[in-house]
């Protein structure tokens, strides 16, 4: 599914929409979870969709499906195993020793982590942390979270908008390879930080 599926998706269901495609869909593409919230932010300037509303349904979306893994793991599902399975033992081990040290801190920042976050209550769960704390911590930092991409999303359009008033397509199709961009830069930056963890 791509940028202009995701546009249409979001335009024919709406808000309700949005809730599926982050509590759901997202977990079945390739599309990295920040990029989608950005691609949000930019659909809701160009739609009647309240971006506080919109991001205030994402949260709740992402925080479902954050909840359904921590109560998955504390249950030992075989799907979460085979999941973390293709996660370095070294990166894995770090963040046990760290939230075991300084829960609060590690939550919140895993929870800002793109293509970690999932991580954070599938190891949460299997290291005893309790689902009070989790719930609250990972809450507040996914808020945050999510109104940065969006926010990110709309001020990008804004800006491109200002400079590409008369060129609509040319607008969208620079929203779609910056979006390319931002991917592969992200798969980068995480890759060498994973990378790094591993070595140390």
């Amino acid at each position: 599914m791509e940028h202009s599926d995701l546009s249409a998706y979001i335009y024919s269901f709406s808000y309700l929409g949005i809730f599926f495609w982050f509590a759901l869909l997202e977990q079945l593409t390739p599309i990295p979870e920040e990029v989608s919230l950005i691609s949000l932010g930019y659909i809701c300037t160009h739609s009647s969709l309240n971006p506080l509303l919109a991001g205030a349904v994402s949260v709740v979306a992402l925080l479902t499906t954050d909840n359904v893994f921590f109560y998955l793991s504390l249950k030992g599902s075989k799907v979460v195993k085979k999941t973390i399975g293709k996660v370095s033992s070294g990166v894995l081990k770090r963040l046990r020793t760290n939230l075991k040290k300084n829960a609060k801190s590690t939550l919140f920042v895993l929870a800002l982590l793109p293509k970690l976050r999932f991580l954070s209550p599938v190891v949460s769960a299997t290291v005893g942390i309790s689902w009070k704390l989790f719930f609250i911590v990972n809450s507040i930092a996914t808020g945050l979270y999510v109104a940065f991409y969006i926010v990110v999303g709309m001020l990008f359009q804004k800006q491109l908008a200002k400079s590409l008033q008369k060129l609509h397509l040319t607008q969208h199709i620079t929203f779609v390879a910056s979006m390319a961009c931002i991917t592969v830069i992200v798969f980068i930056v995480i890759k060498k930080w994973v990378a790094n963890k591993k070595d140390g």
